[in-house]
């Protein structure tokens, strides 16, 4: 695409800068490259405009991003150029097309080079431009209604030390290491049973008045039976409901928000062994434009599992269907 190109679809590219844009508000991150597609996406509204070509060079772009020039901005873009070509790619490039999609749009925004040609005068420029939506994605999106939000999964989580050696940087855990999300919790399970049934019957021996030790040793029976009851229904649940919010023990510092999910692999049987996925939702509230994140219903909706606007989160609440990605107002 050239700087003809750009001019000419104007609208097109300013519709493509406002979906990133709002793409972004959701979905994106913190790293310099996610802050240069923002800069890109901004800066593009602004230059369209006043009527002026949106077209940027790597000094503009990496000055907008870090409030200063490097001796050498080319060495620094290259770097974001292959974030964009590779794992922004990989876990976004879908889940942009549904984005966009889902405005009422049949192209989504990406970044583009315009070689100007050698010379040392001639820098390579970057742009937005508008690419098509392949049709499989138009033809599965779910038509909107306007009480509708849709929800896409959220790429690069940071879960716990311990649960990465379960999960893959995909956030799935299938054969054996689905099982370690399985069998730790039965034997604790076991154990609780054993020691609970030997603390008891050794009491009903003893004809002596309780004393202390044995009150504390009930009391401590009384906590591990109730934490132990809390696993077993987390288990129950995440089986029948094949969804549940992940317990913070699981996540990285700074994650919330995340579901621990049982999905069969993309086109599977009905016979397809399950996989775990840890995976994290996010929407965009329809009443004030906010992100949507998925939590606990209750106490208002028990056993399930809604939308809450983060900026009202009591009062813009979504409903949350795990197989088509969408939701409806519930208040």
């Amino acid at each position: 695409m050239n700087q003809i190109d750009i001019i000419a679809n104007k609208e097109q590219t300013l519709a493509s800068a406002e979906c990133l844009l709002e793409y972004l508000r959701v979905h994106g991150g913190k790293n310099q490259a996610y802050q240069a597609l923002w800069f890109l996406a901004e800066q593009t509204i602004v230059r369209l405009s006043e009527n002026k070509v949106p077209n940027f060079n790597y000094h503009s772009i990496q000055g907008g991003v870090k409030g200063d020039v490097d001796s050498d901005p080319c060495t620094w873009f290259n770097r974001q150029w292959g974030f964009f070509t590779g794992k922004f790619r990989d876990r976004h490039e879908e889940g942009l097309q549904k984005f966009a999609v889902d405005r009422g749009l049949r192209f989504y925004p990406w970044v583009t080079k315009i070689e100007n040609g050698g010379g040392a005068g001639n820098q390579t420029l970057i742009a937005l431009q508008s690419l098509p939506i392949p049709d499989d994605v138009t033809t599965s999106a779910t038509p909107q209604s306007p009480h509708e939000v849709a929800y896409i999964p959220v790429a690069n989580l940071k879960l716990a030390w311990w649960t990465r050696w379960i999960f893959d940087k995909e956030g799935l855990a299938q054969g054996w290491r689905k099982h370690l999300l399985l069998w730790p919790n039965l034997i604790w399970l076991f154990t609780v049973a054993l020691f609970g049934v030997a603390t008891l019957y050794q009491l009903s021996k003893s004809n002596s008045p309780i004393t202390t030790s044995d009150l504390v040793l009930l009391i401590y029976l009384g906590l591990v039976t109730w934490y132990s009851y809390y696993l077993a229904n987390r288990l129950n649940r995440l089986v029948e409901d094949r969804i549940i919010m992940a317990a913070e023990i699981m996540l990285g510092a700074k994650e919330f928000n995340v579901c621990l999910e049982l999905a069969k692999s993309p086109g599977g049987g009905l016979n397809t062994p399950k996989r775990a996925k840890m995976v994290k939702y996010a929407g965009t509230c329809l009443v004030c434009n906010a992100q949507v994140l998925l939590d606990n219903g209750e106490p208002d909706f028990p056993r399930r599992i809604v939308g809450r606007c983060t900026e009202s989160p009591r009062e813009h609440v979504f409903s949350f269907d795990r197989t088509t990605l969408t939701g409806y107002r519930l208040r």
